[in-house]
């Protein structure tokens, strides 16, 4: 429960933050961030995607296929949305 608590509050606090655009993330830039950010920003991505907020459980799975698909050659330019 604690975790998502603080998932909740990090998300809150940088949903409208500079480096976070969501779905328009491109991987190279998504890669770089830190896991906290990550979150934030893939969560923004699944809400932008779903319409709601995804449980700390979907942001953390969802963050890891990203990092696994973004770190593809090929991938480099592509919006996390788009490889989502």
């Amino acid at each position: 429960m604690a975790a998502a608590a603080s998932v909740v509050a990090l998300v809150s606090g940088c949903s409208g933050g500079a480096n976070n655009d969501g779905g328009d993330t491109i991987c190279k830039d998504f890669l770089v961030m830190s896991d906290n950010d990550k979150d934030a920003t893939t969560a923004k991505m699944l809400k932008e995607r779903d319409g709601r907020n995804a449980s700390t459980g979907d942001v953390k799975a969802e963050r890891v296929i990203l990092i696994g698909f973004c770190q593809r050659p090929e991938k480099q330019n592509a919006k996390i949305s788009d490889v989502a």
